[in-house]
């Protein structure tokens, strides 16, 4: 029999978590409180003073954040069907869209920012301003998106690879919608576009390059781990690993801006990888990806060995086979 204080622990959801467990959920709830100020703590910045100016400001503003439901709405979609497919639970894709949303972003633009400063010690002006993101953004973003992931499933108690795909998707476009909205608030709070220009700007610089980005690297990049160090798959994970490093890298170079084309391919070179990983794991639990490599047998020739019949009775007078010279 189990006595009143044994059978209060065993109803307690939390009760069966260890003092670890604990400390990590109160840093990321720290973490995650922080993002809401840190996301909508500057819309009302600039010089505005009137009131007819200041309306047209939050207006614009809003029409542009109503642009992004372009991307949001096919995109979750798209993730209820992988979901449903994977048999992944509803709250799993809300919680990890609410973190990439809200605690990798405002991490991601001070230490983008850090980097950036060490870049100007080691480099000249001009090198950083060409270059400069294409070094920081993928190691920085890619890293913080990445422990967001691992800390929501490792919160949750999920390690299969369907949740480190739908996870990965969802941090990252929570971290992508976090950084159109952080830029579309830079543009038109500053005053640097005002309602005929900040429409065509959002269009063309945040919803135009939203098919493959930070939701697909993220995916790729928590595929990858799920390789590396849940199925052992060292080569396998780490080529799926460059994947969304270089892609992102890419993105960030003057060559994204010698036109449609070399945009494509560099969409490309991310959507393949992507899309074989998805239907793998979607569909099939990864087996594919985290299978072994099948062993290939050598066939050595005995020395002098062949076949031959004898009757009932008699000996083989065939001489036996020999084992290889040298062994």
């Amino acid at each position: 029999m189990t006595t009143n204080s044994e059978a209060t622990v065993s109803r307690n959801p939390f009760g069966y978590h260890s003092r670890r467990w604990w400390v990590g959920l109160t840093a990321f709830l720290f973490l995650f409180l922080v993002g809401p100020f840190a996301e909508f703590g500057n819309m009302d910045r600039g010089t505005i003073h009137h009131a007819p100016q200041l309306a047209a400001h939050y207006q614009t503003m809003l029409l542009c954040f109503s642009l992004l439901l372009i991307y949001l709405v096919p995109f979750f979609l798209f993730v209820r069907y992988t979901r449903m497919r994977a048999g992944v639970p509803r709250w799993l894709v809300v919680l990890a869209f609410a973190s990439g949303l809200f605690v990798p972003g405002w991490i991601a633009g001070e230490l983008n920012a850090g980097a950036d400063d060490l870049l100007h010690l080691l480099a000249s002006k001009s090198f950083v301003s060409t270059w400069g993101d294409a070094l920081e953004a993928p190691l920085v973003e890619e890293t913080l998106k990445l422990l967001t992931v691992v800390a929501v499933l490792r919160l949750a108690g999920r390690r299969d690879g369907r949740d480190w795909l739908v996870g990965g998707m969802c941090v990252g476009m929570g971290f992508q919608l976090s950084e159109d909205l952080g830029y579309i608030e830079d543009q038109i709070a500053s005053g640097h576009h005002g309602f005929e220009t900040a429409v065509p700007v959002t269009l063309n610089d945040r919803i135009s390059g939203a098919i493959v980005s930070h939701w697909t690297y993220t995916a790729l990049v928590a595929v990858a781990i799920w390789l590396l160090f849940c199925q052992r798959r060292r080569v396998r994970g780490l080529l799926l690993l460059l994947v969304p490093l270089l892609g992102h890298a890419a993105w960030d170079t003057p060559l994204s801006d010698a036109g449609a084309l070399f945009e494509a391919f560099f969409c490309l070179i991310v959507a393949v990888p992507f899309l074989y990983a998805w239907g793998d794991i979607a569909f099939d639990g990864g087996r594919r990806l985290s299978a072994a490599r099948p062993k290939r047998h050598k066939r050595h020739k005995a020395q002098g060995a062949h076949v031959t019949h004898t009757a009932p009775g008699e000996k083989d007078s065939s001489p036996a086979p020999q084992p290889p010279q040298g062994l």
